[in-house]
């Protein structure tokens, strides 16, 4: 299953000598036509006429037919794409990671432990395990004792190429914050093929490869917040989705994961127009129909927009989108919120999107809430660009005998402190939201940065259980005594 290149027209690239080849063809139509004219002109068929046909046609398929299929999936993918109707048992599961220091009133709300949905995806994989990922820290050289479920993943990675299943790893280029010494010793010792994506140098600014995506034998999908660490599986809170037996949803995210492939590769371009066997049919505006699960409908974004091929939808537009189609309310929990970018070497700009869409929403009648980290790597500006949020709901007008509102809890996460001394802990690093009507699950946090110059996708579903379920783990977040009001905060 091996990629094909392109030029930087999106066209394939070939060799010379498969140039040569061609032309040669194309050149000898005309003599090839009159020998068969000759051949069979007496005769509807001569047996003399079959090998020129034969060989014609074999010529043709091996020019053309990586043109139209990748690694097969596009000939599979071919009876949804056109119809929109996916005839999969698709199965759609929450998953989350909860820390041991937190402890809910509400024990209704039912999800999966990250751990145990990769540990399932791991010894059920029968062929391929591809991951995206940003970085890979699932082994604790410091052995803390709660770090055990980490190293258990990492061997599982192991056990399953052992067995014969062929592991791939997009992930950011190797740095000195994260050296991704675990995806190198799997590269070594042959356990998987890695690929590191230079997002700088592609996009010539700073960026990193920020998704985190699992396709296993192009069925079963994993997408959410947590990192390739072991952190993620006990001391992060984390939220995202599994969806088993889907092969129509994983062969649309297989597609994004080709591009980071492909862009993976030394000396990578980001060509002017991606090749149309990694298109998308599927969007907000022509979602995937999921047959197999009732009333129930899913499109998949990604970011950047110059990662992108023809017909997917930008993340933050599907962001936009999802909240513009509200008619109630508005449910978002994410790490950090700033609109403006802050990772840029200079020249930070104001990046008011997604602040313009809630003011927006908030003014038609829908109430908003924002459910924000704050943790010991929270930038302060965050707060003053929530607080700035708060105050136009004095302005806001009376619709159709209601109005809209914004609310801003900030939700922090008490430090163990046995545990102070490891870094990045002990945050709420959710990327969702949710809305009356439609379900969102990304890998980008709210700040401009994420959306402008770094990898990310964002999955959206049309399901009445799926949002019910994910809006009661929003509300136990939002009651719970570890979200306070933003004015505790000022």
């Amino acid at each position: 299953m091996i990629p094909i290149g392109e030029t930087q027209d999106g066209r394939a690239d070939m060799t010379n000598f498969e140039m040569d080849l061609f032309d040669t063809k194309i050149n000898s139509y005309a003599l090839e036509k009159e020998e068969s004219e000759q051949c069979c002109q007496h005769s509807i068929i001569k047996p003399a006429c079959v090998p020129v046909s034969v060989i014609s046609l074999i010529i043709f398929l091996i020019i053309f037919f990586p043109l139209f299929n990748e690694n097969g999936f596009d000939m599979a993918s071919a009876r949804y794409d056109r119809s929109g109707y996916c005839t999969d048992q698709c199965r759609i599961q929450l998953v989350e990671t909860i820390p041991s220091v937190l402890a809910f009133d509400n024990s209704s709300v039912m999800s999966l432990s990250s751990y145990d949905v990769w540990k399932r995806l791991l010894d059920g994989a029968q062929v391929s395990i591809d991951v995206a990922s940003f970085y890979w820290n699932l082994r604790d050289p410091q052995a803390h004792g709660m770090s055990w479920q980490g190293n258990d993943t990492f061997e599982r990675f192991i056990e399953a190429a052992e067995r014969g299943i062929r592991i791939r790893i997009a992930q950011n280029q190797p740095t000195s914050a994260f050296p991704q010494f675990d995806s190198q010793y799997l590269a070594e010792n042959g356990y998987a093929t890695v690929r590191s994506l230079d997002i700088p140098k592609l996009m010539g600014d700073n960026g990193v490869l920020h998704t985190k995506f699992w396709i296993v034998d192009y069925r079963h999908v994993y997408i959410g917040s947590a990192n390739m660490d072991w952190k993620s599986l006990t001391e992060v809170k984390e939220l995202g989705v599994v969806i088993w037996n889907c092969t129509c949803i994983a062969n649309d995210l297989y597609k994004i994961f080709t591009v980071y492939w492909r862009l993976g590769v030394k000396g990578a371009k980001i060509p002017y127009k991606w090749p149309l066997n990694l298109r998308t049919y599927f969007n907000f505006s022509h979602p995937l129909e999921l047959l197999g699960a009732k009333d129930t409908s899913a499109f998949i974004s990604s970011s950047p927009r110059q990662f992108n091929a023809k017909g997917r939808e930008e993340d933050s537009d599907a962001i936009v989108a999802v909240m513009d189609d509200a008619d109630e309310f508005v449910h978002i929990s994410v790490m950090d919120y700033i609109p403006a970018t802050v990772y840029r070497t200079s020249n930070n700009v104001y990046w008011p999107k997604l602040d313009n869409a809630i003011r927006a929403t908030a003014y038609r009648g829908i109430n908003v809430r924002l459910l924000v980290s704050h943790w010991r790597y929270s930038r302060p500006q965050v707060i003053y660009f929530l607080k700035s949020l708060l105050e136009i709901n004095d302005g806001i007008p009376r619709i159709a005998n209601r109005s809209g509102k914004i609310e801003v809890k900030l939700f922090t996460i008490p430090m163990d402190p046995s545990r102070e001394e490891i870094p990045h802990t002990h945050v709420n690093h959710n990327k969702y939201m949710v809305t009356d009507k439609m379900a969102y699950f990304g890998t980008s946090n709210w700040v401009g940065d994420y959306f402008i110059n770094t990898a990310g996708i964002g999955i959206s579903f049309t399901s009445p259980s799926l949002v019910t379920s994910l809006n009661a783990i929003f509300m136990r977040d939002w009651t719970s005594n570890y979200a306070k009001s933003i004015e505790e905060f000022l």
